[in-house]
Formats: C-alpha cells, sequence, structure tokens
C-alpha cells in the first residue's frame, strides 16, 4: 500500500480515519500513508508507533544516522492514540495489507529483493509487496533508490549503496546491521538494483544470515545487464547472429585467457561495472581477434532522466568513449547484435528511443 494508491481512489485530506483494529506494523503502515494524504489517523494507542520508534533508536545505536533517508517513527502527518471519535471512518485492511503475525515481537526476516533497473513499472509484484510490508530497508545507489519513500511511508530507509571507490558501508557492515534488525523483530528488506544474484552479493548475503539462523526470502529482479540493452533496443541474442551471451564484470582487467574464451565462443558480451577498464578491454578484444567492426554499445544510467546512449564499433570505441566522457554506471554490449540494432533502427519510420542517444 502506498498513499498514492489511496489519492487515486480517495480524497483524504481532512478525514477523520479509524485504525484501531490495526494495530501491529500493517496498521502503522496503513497510518503513515493516509496521514501523508492528509488524513487524521486514529491508531488507538501508541504500540505500533513504539515499535518503530525501536527501530530508528537502533538505528542511532549502529551510529547510522548519516545513513537515514526516512526514519520509521516520524508522522507523515497527524497519527493520534488517544481515544478515536465516534464519526471516524474505518479503513479495512487487506488480506494482503495485514500479514498474520502482527505481534510486536514477532521474530524478524530478510528478504533479499532485486528492484530491477530503476524504473518502478519494472518492479515485480512479489518485490512491491516485500517493500510495502518492509520495517526497515536497507538499500542501493542502484534500483528504486529514490521511489522506495513513495512505496513504504512508515519503513525506516537506510541508504547503503556502493560507488567505484566509495562505499558508503562495508559489505559486512551490512551483513551485521541487517542481522541486528532481524534479531529485533523487524521485517528487512535488502533492496538491491537489477537482480539479486548477480554481481549482487545475493548469495554471500543468504550465506551469513543463514548461518545466524535468521530467514531469508529471495525476489529475484529484472538484471540490467539484459533490461537497459532491450530499453535501447539491443537484443542479447538474435537468430543467425548469436545464440550466446556472456555477462561479466568488468570491474578488474580481463586476463589473455578470458578475453580469448570471449572472442572464441563468438556470442554477445555484456560487461557490467566495466568503464574504467573498458579501454584495455576494447585493447584486449582486438588483441584476441575480435574485428574492429564488431558493434559496441555504451548505454549509460539505464532507465533514469540522463539515460544516454553510445553506438559505436570496436575500433572507434575507445575514442567515442572518451570523446563522449562516458561514466558508470554503464552496461557495455559488443557484439553483432548492435549492429542488427543500428540496422533495424534505421529501418523505422521512428524511434521512442532516439531522443535519449
Amino acid at each position: 500500500m502506498k498513499a498514492s494508491d489511496f489519492s487515486v481512489a480517495h480524497q483524504w485530506r481532512g478525514r477523520v480515519v479509524d485504525l484501531t483494529d490495526h494495530r501491529g506494523p500493517a496498521g502503522w503502515r496503513a497510518a503513515q500513508a493516509l496521514a501523508r494524504e492528509g488524513a487524521i489517523v486514529y491508531l488507538g494507542d501508541a504500540i505500533p508507533r513504539e515499535r518503530a520508534c525501536s527501530f530508528d533508536q537502533r538505528a542511532r545505536e549502529l551510529g547510522h544516522e548519516s545513513l537515514v533517508l526516512q526514519w520509521a517513527s516520524e508522522p507523515r502527518g497527524q497519527i493520534r492514540s488517544d481515544a478515536c471519535p465516534p464519526h471516524a471512518e474505518k479503513v479495512a485492511l487487506s488480506e494482503d495489507q495485514e500479514p498474520s503475525d502482527n505481534r510486536a515481537h514477532a521474530p524478524g526476516a530478510v528478504t533479499l529483493v532485486g528492484g530491477g533497473p530503476g524504473e518502478p513499472n519494472l518492479l515485480t509484484v512479489a518485490a512491491l509487496k516485500a517493500t510495502l510490508r518492509a520495517d526497515v530497508i536497507l538499500l542501493d545507489r542502484l534500483g528504486v533508490a529514490l521511489n522506495v519513500m513513495d512505496l513504504a511511508p512508515g519503513a525506516l530507509v537506510l541508504d547503503v549503496g556502493k560507488a567505484p571507490g566509495r562505499h558508503k558501508m562495508s559489505q559486512e557492515r551490512i551483513n551485521d546491521t541487517m542481522l541486528a534488525f532481524a534479531r529485533e523483530g523487524a521485517r528487512v528488506v535488502r533492496l538491491k538494483g537489477g537482480d539479486v544474484f548477480i554481481f549482487g552479493r545475493g548469495g554471500e548475503e543468504w550465506r551469513f544470515l543463514a548461518a545466524h539462523g535468521i530467514r531469508v526470502d529471495i525476489v529475484p529482479g529484472i538484471t540490467s545487464a539484459l533490461s537497459v540493452p532491450a530499453h535501447a533496443g539491443v537484443s542479447a541474442t538474435y537468430r543467425n547472429v548469436t545464440r550466446a551471451v556472456t555477462i561479466i564484470s568488468g570491474h578488474q582487467p580481463f586476463n589473455n585467457a578470458e578475453l580469448s574464451a570471449l572472442v572464441a565462443l563468438g556470442g554477445t558480451i555484456v560487461i557490467l561495472m566495466g568503464v574504467a577498464t573498458f579501454p584495455s578491454t576494447v585493447a584486449g578484444l582486438r588483441a584476441a581477434g575480435l574485428p574492429d567492426s564488431t558493434g559496441v554499445a555504451l548505454l549509460e544510467q539505464g532507465y533514469t532522466a540522463h539515460e544516454r546512449h553510445t553506438f559505436t564499433t570496436l575500433g572507434a570505441a575507445i575514442e567515442d568513449a572518451r570523446s563522449r566522457n562516458v561514466t558508470n554506471p554503464a552496461i557495455i554490449v559488443i557484439g553483432d547484435v548492435v549492429n542488427v540494432r543500428e540496422t533495424s533502427a534505421e529501418l523505422a519510420e521512428t524511434t521512442p528511443l532516439a531522443a535519449t542517444e
């Protein structure tokens, strides 16, 4: 549930709402969403807010104040715990909105959620539900980062995202933070860009939490490795052109054996985190025998207002990337499918992607 859902269906400003039958986490989230829309909300007692306060206090104890994007207990409007007036409107929460176990100290759990490439409409239904139900959200810099406060107005939101060479929180501290909140009884969501198991360290986090007795649920996401190229009109496979796709991290330079294997396979190469090593990658692929005419797509800031595409060839790629000042985050696609994309675009009368190039 989110505030905008209510505003579409109703005009809540100034209305008095009775949520006294919902005193658990779901009631608090509903109260925050409705209050932000301008309603005066009665919860009946202070337990829901006290529970949210306990998570905020834990964040302070862990020294995470500077990472907080949203405090759980800070009211988004008028939320009251005194006697509810008789004229207040009762709001029923659906079964999806009201989990069966709303005890204040129910056992905590962690859900590792793939947030997709950054477009909220590409969140899966399971990802949306997990986010709506979260008490605490640990957020990556990629994905649906800036939309979380709209989706979860009653959650504590921590920005633990990583940028190249700049980590707000080490992986060890992220693990310990998830564990600490789960032990407090929180429903923790670790919201990542793309898919949790494609360069997302989801496997490491799952193993750590499971080793400490914490229940872990997995919500796969749409990986940027495939969705960002698709959004740019680049097909990862194409009949009679390529039947193989290799998704590989460019965080470290490739060795000669890796470069030779990529060229020998003859498929599409999709590189994540590869901008810094791009010149050496191009030089290595050329030395390994990949033709200069091979297509290259440099796809920056996918699914954002700053999305930009650079289409070139292997022979011209280094100079084009330099002249265009290509930066992270970017998806790099190398292969003949890029040339197919150019041909298809030329044949099309119009292309909705032209403005981003």
